[in-house]
């Protein structure tokens, strides 16, 4: 295998060692604690393990349930919209209603515009689900908020909503 000779030349090494040094004053001085990517993905983990305790057992996962909601309020939405509206990948969208149909919580229904495109509608299965977990979404929202005082909820929400929705 031939070796790549500009990578040990005098100059090289003083850029890596620049590099380095630069580096290393960096990590002297960085705070995890404080970078919000990393608070979010916590703030995410946090939120799953509420729902995953508050709904034990109901078979559903929050992007089901999200899903769920969004084709209640919104019947026969396609497939593509649907992982537009929930912010996913069109693939992983398409393997979660193969799931949900499987387990007859929707319909789907070809869509009489587009031969390709699915129509998809929550079924008496799917309300069902709808019913008995809306009433204790409030204890999530609740549960994940409870450390924020009152007063900074609604600036709260509407940060994560600039976030979410930063294009």
């Amino acid at each position: 295998m031939a070796r790549d000779r500009t990578s040990n030349t005098p100059r090289s090494r003083r850029a890596s060692l620049a590099d380095t040094a630069e580096v290393d004053a960096i990590l002297r001085h960085f705070r995890l604690e404080e970078v919000p990517s990393h608070l979010l993905r916590r703030a995410h983990f946090k939120a799953e393990e509420i729902f995953a305790s508050t709904f034990a057992g109901e078979g559903v996962t929050p992007r089901q349930k999200a899903a769920l909601i969004l084709l209640y309020q919104d019947p026969g939405l396609s497939q593509n919209a649907l992982a537009e509206r929930l912010a996913m990948d069109r693939n992983t969208v398409a393997e979660m209603v193969k799931r949900m149909h499987r387990a007859g919580l929707l319909e789907r229904s070809p869509s009489p515009a587009d031969a390709r495109a699915y129509q998809l509608y929550v079924t008496p299965a799917g309300m069902e689900v709808l019913r008995r977990v809306m009433p204790r979404d409030v204890i999530v929202e609740d549960q994940l908020l409870a450390r924020l005082p009152e007063e900074y909820r609604a600036l709260f929400v509407k940060c994560l909503r600039l976030i979410a929705e930063a294009e």
